[in-house]
């Protein structure tokens, strides 16, 4: 299945290789994302929660938002945004200046967990607009990651969110990809369509199943 407007597949097929042809027929709607955007190119809140701040996760979600920052794709504060308690994302949501990206790096099975995380950024950003990228490492949970991609009211329209447990190396790889293509085809018209998200998430599917990492990233668009 081909990147549903809303709901929880992964991208598969050589879909991809079709951003330059459009999918839409006439002026209705398209079949595989809507019409929403986000307006202007990716400024990212990156918001790591795991608790170990020594372990591998902890490094990985530097070396993500690092490599953000070497493409020129804005990092609010420069470095992620540690979460110690669900609590402190109304603090930093508040204390963040001009992002239109939300990137939670968190873990299923500990505190504060995805669940708890994303419950929080739900009323912190209730009646805004942004885009939402939810990874948890190794772990999974099904239950939070089919209300990012198919919860009615939210404030991140377009998202995605891992929905199998990961590599490091397979999720970070997977997460850079889709942040690249989304600045890069999000530059001509200073916002971000469901259509390139959709295509970031393609591409990024793309690059993993090449370098033959297992997984799986719903998508919102």
């Amino acid at each position: 299945m081909v990147g549903p407007s809303r709901g929880l597949g992964d991208v598969q097929g050589s879909g991809a290789d079709g951003f330059a042809t459009s999918l839409k027929k006439g002026g209705g709607r398209s079949l595989f994302w809507s019409e929403v955007s986000v307006q202007g190119r990716p400024r990212v809140l990156v918001l790591d929660a795991v608790a170990d701040r020594y372990g591998w996760e902890a490094e990985a979600t530097q070396r993500i938002a690092a490599s953000l920052i070497r493409r020129d794709i804005p990092v609010v504060s420069g470095a992620p945004v540690v979460v110690a308690e669900s609590n402190d994302i109304s603090t930093a949501i508040k204390s963040a200046y001009d992002f239109n990206c939300i990137f939670l790096a968190a873990r299923a099975d500990k505190s504060p967990s995805a669940g708890e995380c994303w419950s929080a950024l739900q009323a912190s950003l209730s009646g805004e607009t942004k885009l939402f990228a939810m990874c948890t490492w190794d772990s999974a949970d099904p239950d939070t990651s089919s209300e990012v991609l198919v919860g009615e009211k939210t404030f991140a329209p377009v998202a995605v969110a891992q929905q199998e447990p990961m590599t490091g190396r397979g999720a970070s790889l997977f997460f850079m990809k889709f942040f690249a293509e989304l600045d890069m085809h999000s530059e001509s018209t200073n916002s971000m369509s469901g259509k390139m998200v959709w295509f970031g998430h393609s591409k990024a599917r793309e690059i993993m199943r090449r370098r033959h990492y297992a997984g799986r990233v719903g998508l919102r668009s």
